[in-house]
């Protein structure tokens, strides 16, 4: 299991992020391609250009975050929604990546209503263009259960669409994080090493190893599930940076190993 890094959390510029991570010792790295500079706008040296830059520091692009800020089910942006994976998927292979996450928002309840149906032809449209390519659009937990993201995911007639997991935002609604893992399975491909504490004013991100979310059990089921894709430190509070994400590697590191 390789450890990596989200290189906005490392607050700073992509270039500067990147000469950082190689001082975390971090072996990998997630990159925004839905805001910046490495979006599918970049042109093909550009790709080229960022794709050496990278390996000049030994790192590999594990995923590409591509949220698309409207659920899947949106019926006003199901074209957009198709257009933006074709550019996404065009990137990913430049890069050399086989996963993008995303949201594909919430999985409505009405397991029969026109909301859930639409948004299962659009998972599979989507999932059968990533098929293609053989990359996996990754789907965040927390939008809704992992039970019935499971049910959505099961109902699809496409390898394509699979799972990105986030112990730290299932904590929050009551949700077991152990039982997620193996609820979800083969389905994930992905995973984040994000932690939280409960406050007086509700519950904070923190560096993973500082909260309450259980890294042990939690490492320890994706091993059981078969997992060997990659655990990614992801910040989006606070202000250490380079220090929060040793800190991380430190803490993950003892675990794993």
């Amino acid at each position: 299991m390789k450890l990596g890094v989200t290189l906005s959390s490392l607050g700073s510029d992509v270039k500067e992020a990147i000469g950082n991570v190689s001082r975390t010792g971090l072996a990998t790295i997630d990159v925004d391609a839905a805001h910046g500079p490495i979006t599918p706008e970049l042109s093909h040296s550009g790709r080229r250009d960022f794709l050496r830059y990278v390996g000049s520091y030994g790192l590999e692009v594990s995923a590409l975050c591509g949220d698309f800020g409207r659920g899947f089910s949106d019926e006003g942006a199901v074209e957009r929604l198709f257009d933006e994976t074709e550019k996404l998927i065009g990137l990913a292979l430049d890069l050399r990546v086989r996963i993008i996450t995303t949201g594909i928002g919430r999985v409505p309840e009405d397991e029969t209503g026109r909301a859930r149906g639409r948004l299962r032809e659009v998972l599979n449209e989507v999932g059968k263009r990533a098929e293609n390519y053989d990359i996996h659009l990754a789907s965040h937990v927390g939008e809704s259960t992992p039970a019935d993201l499971k049910k959505m995911l099961d109902s699809l007639n496409t390898q394509g669409v699979k799972v990105c997991y986030d112990p730290s935002v299932l904590i929050p609604r009551g949700l077991d994080v152990v039982s997620g893992v193996r609820e979800l399975g083969g389905y994930i491909v992905h995973a984040y090493a994000r932690d939280v504490l409960k406050g007086e004013r509700g519950y904070a991100e923190t560096v993973p190893g500082e909260g309450i979310v259980p890294f042990r059990d939690y490492v320890l089921a994706l091993c059981e599930i078969g997992y060997t894709g990659h655990l990614v430190v992801k910040r989006e509070a606070g202000d250490g940076g380079i220090e929060d994400a040793i800190k991380a590697r430190e803490f993950l590191e003892r675990i794993i190993i």
